[in-house]
């Protein structure tokens, strides 16, 4: 089968989807990943222009602004993804498609072109999910013109036990989350002492939250622990300023290896990162920043598998209380534990490549 990946150009969006796209290849199928910079002919699989050239996911945003200046909440992104990128995406992807001719597009779910595109020239396709499912998702396809049976399946990367209490659509497959990242990027090394370890990040995309991060890396450092923090690709490390000296600093860690030799993770809770933590059993506490933040938040904090702080309620000392709990062997370290077991008897990407 010919299978096109196709996946708007941010490492949240992307890096899920590729083990399964590996899994296809492996099986033999002819894959694309279908994307933009800076991941063309950066990926061990063949990649092609998924998204109008000169085109970034931050000119998106601030096109989605300029045509609704008073748009708020939930309105902001229904119309970044169900509007504006769509107009920037299915034209390219039709194109490709043409070129291509798939027996099959998967697209991570907030990708709606790929969606119209796989409809315009009849070919089946199946939405990859990125974290929670919300029946308002269907908004999207509705504002973008599509058809009522979108979409044409679903793979679910959350576990039961945290997913949204609601029916998901039709067709959806689980789907084990199996961590990806570039071989190049090295791992840090730790100190050689060893005590309790904490991994602070606010993500590839930290909606300039510079204070919010220093606050809790200053506060998780006040235990007698070894942090590691990531600023992300395009942070800078020095805006922090100065740091204790159980602080290593970095911008790109590789993420899957960090979480198999730390005891905690504090971070955004961007839903890559929740379920990350979570096949690794670890408890995690949450700073939600924005985009579907806070819905993570509260998914875990109702299976019991963490904490969450707003930044409202980020006075001082409350990180430094929370992460010292967190430290413990208490309910949510258990409850995190349970939730690996069961991401571990999820399908993995070989068994829903066979499935697909």
């Amino acid at each position: 089968m010919r299978i096109v990946f196709a996946s708007l150009p941010a490492y949240g969006h992307l890096y899920p989807m590729l083990p399964l796209a590996l899994a296809c290849a492996a099986a033999g199928h002819e894959v694309t990943v279908a994307t933009a910079e800076p991941f063309l002919d950066a990926l061990p699989l063949p990649t092609a222009r998924g998204l109008a050239e000169g085109v970034e996911l931050r000119d998106i945003e601030r096109e989605t602004f300029r045509n609704h200046p008073n748009a708020s909440g939930l309105e902001v992104p229904t119309y970044m993804f169900g509007e504006t990128t769509v107009r920037h995406t299915e034209p390219v992807l039709s194109n490709l498609f043409a070129l291509v001719r798939p027996d099959l597009v998967v697209y991570e779910m907030l990708n709606i072109g790929a969606a119209l595109a796989a409809a315009r020239h009849g070919v089946r396709a199946v939405a990859f999910g990125l974290g929670l499912w919300n029946p308002i998702l269907t908004s999207l396809y509705a504002l973008a013109g599509a058809a009522t049976d979108l979409p044409g399946g679903y793979l679910d990367p959350m576990p039961a036990s945290v997913q949204n209490p609601v029916p998901l659509p039709p067709r959806s497959l689980p789907i084990r989350t199996v961590p990806w990242a570039p071989a190049v990027t090295p791992m840090p090394p730790w100190p050689k002492t060893r005590r309790p370890r904490v991994y602070v990040t606010l993500g590839t995309v930290s909606f300039g939250a510079v204070e919010v991060l220093r606050r809790a890396v200053l506060e998780t450092a006040a235990h007698d622990v070894d942090v590691l923090v990531a600023v992300g690709p395009e942070g800078d490390p020095a805006l922090l300023g100065d740091l204790p000296a159980n602080v290593r600093l970095e911008r790109f860690v590789p993420q899957a290896e960090v979480l198999r030799q730390v005891d905690l993770a504090v971070h955004h809770g961007g839903a890559g990162t929740v379920l990350g933590v979570l096949a690794n059993g670890l408890p995690q506490l949450l700073l939600p920043q924005g985009a579907d933040h806070p819905f993570n938040a509260v998914a875990v904090e109702r299976c019991g598998a963490g904490r969450a702080l707003p930044n409202d309620a980020q006075v001082p000392g409350a990180i430094e209380a929370a992460v010292g709990a967190l430290l413990t062997e208490g309910p949510e370290r258990l409850a995190a534990k349970r939730i690996a077991e069961e991401i571990a008897a999820m399908p993995a990407p070989e068994e829903v490549a066979a499935a697909l």
